[in-house]
């Protein structure tokens, strides 16, 4: 299992040809990916009409999905960017900071094609695919 950020979504949406994309399409085809709360509503938030949104909530409500836990996912975040900011990496939104804490609390490799995101995790500890 491994948890994908809107970033690697998008890499596979658009069919880049990256290995990120690569990677996200094995872990969907093999039902291994575990699709965060703040990464499903950004993904639906960027359809360009109706017809894209029905799309992606077909494809994206047929996946496990990691469900906030309002408090301490929102503590783990703040802790996250504090901690980050303590080594001088400056997070750009506390969103990066959340799916940081749900996927360390989850347990699970993180895809992403995101520095922010690297740098992320690389302070906490977050073990990333590829």
């Amino acid at each position: 299992m491994l948890v994908a950020d809107t970033s690697a979504w998008i890499e596979y949406l658009r069919g880049t040809g990256s290995p990120t994309h690569l990677a996200l399409r094995d872990a969907v085809n093999s039902e291994t990916v575990t699709l965060l709360e703040p990464v499903k509503a950004e993904l639906l938030v960027g359809a360009r009409s109706n017809v894209e949104l029905a799309e992606l909530r077909r494809l994206l409500d047929g996946l496990d999905i990691a469900l906030i836990h309002p408090r301490d996912d929102f503590d783990a975040a703040v802790d996250i960017h504090l901690r980050c900011g303590a080594v001088g990496v400056t997070p750009r939104g506390l969103i990066d900071c959340l799916i940081a804490a749900v996927t360390q609390r989850c347990g699970l490799p993180l895809l992403h094609a995101d520095s922010d995101l690297a740098a992320i995790a690389a302070v906490v500890g977050i073990e990333e695919v590829l």
